[in-house]
């Protein structure tokens, strides 16, 4: 199918595209089977296909593009490097040397079956050999042409996730979170492995990519904040990174491979907006969430959860911490009526309509919102402020 894809390579031009015939027929076949992946696996870097139907509402979002869940692959043309790995003893000529596995946060749901680790030398998949440039031949009429071994992983089918939850898309649409575990009957592939110098045949299960840090902006990146005493909140992404010029977003990318277990996001200080009730953390930036008052939220939609019905006392303790020092603590500390009473003030100042996004919001406490304020123009109104939420939340 050549025409249909549509990209952008920056400072490059006239570039064509060619979906390949067997993506083409998997994802047909995906959309004839009703095969649909759900909340947090529906953004999966490169891992989910639209179905985009009359409305936005009913668009279909089914399984996309599997791996072998590993780091790279090392080519294998040297032969101090062969002969270290054991190739020469067993006259291998071909294959090529895994740099690493992904790091799954012990979710095991991730990669069903075996898996690769560093070190491994991948010889065949499905008994097709791989050169020792990473290549395989094209086809046995076309023995001269040949591509990347990854083709043999990214042409087959993702499995069926049997996880039911729903996912935002735009403001007031439905958004939760469900804490599940997913599992798969997706494609598997039989892998000829040397592993410390003995061969052996792994059964690996194929699956989308989980990434903990979202990719891509508008596809699985979507922008949510949390704005408490002038500090914004917001999970980190990539697109985040790429728009900031600080030296210290640069040490995010330790994360960015790192696959994340269930509805699980990383919650960073973006920003403080200076107001006096945050005097003394001025300029604070790019600092990881640990703690609220001793809670530990998850994701964006716990915070929300924690700071509009689980505070007590009369602080806010923030605990931060720098990429790198995981056991140094920053924390802001904010008296919690100095918050309530600058909170119009902080918005107004710096033009923001709400303390928080929509999508923050779960449907659980928009359920609980509406149960208590029958009222719709006084249920919207009750969203823009931390303040007027957790009134409505404190009714009887």
């Amino acid at each position: 199918m050549v025409g249909i894809a549509s990209s952008h390579l920056r400072g490059a031009g006239n570039i064509g595209y060619i979906i390949p015939s067997k993506i083409v027929s998997n994802f047909l076949q995906m959309c004839k089977d009703n095969d649909e992946v759900k909340v947090e696996d529906r953004f999966s870097g490169l891992g989910a296909l639209v179905v985009q139907e009359e409305s936005i509402e009913d668009s279909k979002h089914v399984p996309g593009i599997p791996n072998l869940a590993i780091l790279g692959s090392q080519t294998l043309e040297s032969k101090a490097l062969r002969h270290n790995l054991g190739l020469d003893e067993l006259d291998i000529l071909g294959g090529v040397r895994i740099v690493g596995s992904l790091n799954n946060n012990n979710n095991d749901s991730f990669h069903t079956g075996d898996r690769l680790d560093g070190d491994d030398v991948l010889l065949s998949i499905n008994g097709i050999p791989i050169g020792m440039d990473g290549t395989i031949q094209l086809s046995e009429t076309r023995p001269d042409e040949r591509i990347n071994f990854r083709s043999l992983v990214t042409c087959q089918r993702v499995g069926k996730f049997y996880c039911h939850a729903t996912f935002p898309l735009r403001p007031f649409f439905t958004y939760s979170y469900i804490n599940c575990t997913p599992f798969t009957t997706g494609s598997k592939v039989t892998l000829d492995v040397l592993r410390k110098k003995e061969r052996k045949e792994l059964s690996v299960s194929l699956n989308m990519s989980r990434f903990l840090v979202p990719q891509y902006d508008d596809f699985d990146a979507i922008p949510l904040y949390v704005v408490v005493g002038g500090c914004v909140f917001t999970p980190l992404s990539l697109p985040l990174v790429s728009e900031k010029k600080s030296n210290k977003s640069a040490s995010f990318s330790r994360y960015y491979r790192d696959q994340r277990s269930g509805n699980e996001q990383m919650i960073v200080l973006s920003k403080v907006l200076n107001d006096e009730v945050n005097v003394g953390y001025h300029g604070w930036k790019n600092l990881v969430l640990k703690s609220v008052n001793g809670f530990e939220p998850k994701n964006i939609q716990e915070l929300v959860d924690v700071i509009v019905r689980k505070m007590e006392g009369e602080m806010m303790n923030f605990r931060c911490t720098v990429v790198g020092e995981q056991d140094a603590d920053y924390v802001i500390c904010m008296s919690e009526q100095e918050v309530i009473h600058s909170e119009n003030r902080v918005l107004q100042r710096h033009m923001i309509a709400s303390w928080c996004s929509m999508e923050a919001i779960s449907k659980e406490l928009r359920d609980e919102v509406e149960k208590n304020e029958p009222s719709e123009t006084k249920r919207r109104n009750a969203y823009h402020t931390m303040k007027d939420m957790r009134h409505v939340l404190e009714r009887v």
